[in-house]
């Protein structure tokens, strides 16, 4: 499907909104169940946004997937006792459940402490567990803001 580019003084025809408006929009719908009423045949490459889930998912081909399939920034506080030179410790950070189907890569890793390097130690689809590791030469103080984001590449698989 080609894309169509509209000039002052085009006629909008029904034809045109079948073919050409419902595929260049992101179409908005409440849940999965009012989108399937109003679409009956999904093209490849068509976009829409629900908002029972909030977000986007494209038609595949052969059925609809979240995009990127799913993302969330994050920050969390932690840990709650200093941490020794040499010593880690670790933060949960809870992750919206309900975007994330399998397991996401966790990225993007940074904390306001200069002295700690964010690892990851373990990651569900809820809960990434990130290790505050203390590079420094004396012991650092609790309660740094770690942030990151997860990434969901594709439904089934968090390689993507």
């Amino acid at each position: 499907m080609t894309l169509k580019t509209w000039a002052i003084g085009d006629v909008l025809t029904a034809a045109d909104l079948n073919t050409y408006v419902s595929q260049q929009v992101v179409g908005t719908f409440g849940s999965t169940a009012v989108r399937a009423t109003a679409i009956a045949t999904a093209v490849a490459g068509q976009v829409s946004y629900l908002t029972d889930k909030d977000r986007i998912e494209h038609w595949d081909g052969t059925q609809w997937q979240p995009l990127p399939s799913a993302m969330a920034v994050f920050s969390a506080t932690g840990p709650s006792t200093a941490v020794a030179a040499g010593g880690s410790a670790l933060v949960s950070v809870v992750l919206p459940a309900s975007r994330f189907g399998t397991t996401p890569i966790i990225c993007g890793l940074s904390s306001t402490g200069a002295m700690f390097t964010p690892v990851v130690n373990a990651v569900t689809t809820g809960t990434a567990t990130i290790a505050l590791v203390n590079q420094g030469g004396v012991s650092q103080a609790a309660t740094q803001t770690l942030y990151g984001v997860a990434i969901m590449m594709a439904t089934g698989t968090a390689a993507g």
